[in-house]
């Protein structure tokens, strides 16, 4: 290949997996990243990526190719690292987080409007992928970075602590426990909500849950947290939360807060990137921001 700027651009779609999207985070036309794809075919005979749906899918030779020429690429980036500066003030760039929604509702409205003063042009974009497309993805450059607590994230991936959080009871205003202490026996004999996602820390929250004696207790269960309050409100149901989101929402929600009378360890929330992109000014400015944004005074 004599043209490395050929693999800025198979990157960019190998990560976005669209021409228009990676022309944006390229900072060139759509028409200029097809006229590269163009010329990228016609040096490996093949498609490399084809449309499937909505997105530009890779071919097998692509993923063949990928982990070289990424390999290339941050090796190129590492000969670069003293010379080249990252500006957040001038710089034209999209971040993808890998987070959930309660990562999103408590953490990026923070970042959003920090970055808004000291870093306008830069764009954050947020997915939710397994634990295993989550690895893929932060090794194939798809995903800049996780946040969240996430145990079970490989070996090999760089993280670092944002802060310490524990679980809280949640309940609606008005709730018949809202004005007693919420001993375990009333907690075990109330009927919960419980949000889970597999690969997640959280299980642990389940199990405290089933050893309590409520196992048979737990009305529903939801993929997703911000759901959770709109069904507290109008039930009786209690909602065992962490205790940063339960603050937040309660600013918006008519919520009781109370000790959760369970013998649960406190959890930590981390960031978490690969090492492939450890080195990288732009991934390592935006990793030190969101720290500084979110990790407690």
């Amino acid at each position: 290949m004599k043209d490395l700027n050929l693999l800025y651009t198979f990157e960019a779609i190998w990560r976005d997996r669209s021409v228009t999207g990676a022309a944006e985070s390229l900072g060139l036309t759509q028409a200029a990243v097809s006229a590269s794809l163009k010329r990228l075919r016609e040096e490996y005979e093949d498609k490399l990526f084809t449309p499937v749906g909505r997105k530009m899918e890779p071919t097998p030779l692509a993923s063949d190719l990928a982990p070289m020429l990424l390999d290339v690429l941050s090796m190129v980036r590492k000969t670069q690292v003293e010379r080249r500066r990252f500006e957040p003030a001038t710089a034209k760039r999209m971040f993808t987080v890998r987070t959930r929604d309660i990562g999103e509702a408590v953490s990026f409205p923070q970042i959003m409007a920090a970055l808004a003063e000291c870093a306008p042009g830069i764009r954050l974009r947020t997915v939710f992928r397994s634990i295993p497309e989550t690895v893929s993805g932060m090794a194939g450059g798809q995903i800049d970075f996780a946040l969240g607590f996430l145990p079970s994230l490989e070996a090999g991936i760089h993280r670092r602590l944002i802060h310490t959080q524990h679980y809280v009871c949640v309940m609606r205003t008005g709730h018949p426990l809202a004005d007693k202490k919420m001993t375990l026996e009333r907690f075990s004999e109330s009927e919960h909500l419980l949000v889970e996602y597999s690969g997640s820390g959280h299980i642990q929250l389940e199990r405290a849950l089933i050893d309590a004696g409520a196992r048979n207790r737990i009305k529903i269960r939801l993929p997703q947290y911000l759901a959770a309050p709109h069904f507290v409100v109008s039930s009786d149901l209690l909602w065992s939360a962490p205790a940063i989101l339960a603050e937040t929402l309660a600013e918006h929600y008519p919520l009781v807060i109370k000790p959760l009378p369970l013998d649960l360890p406190s959890f930590e929330i981390f960031l978490y990137w690969h090492d492939r992109y450890h080195q990288d000014p732009a991934n390592k400015w935006m990793r030190d921001f969101v720290v500084q944004q979110l990790a407690p005074t």
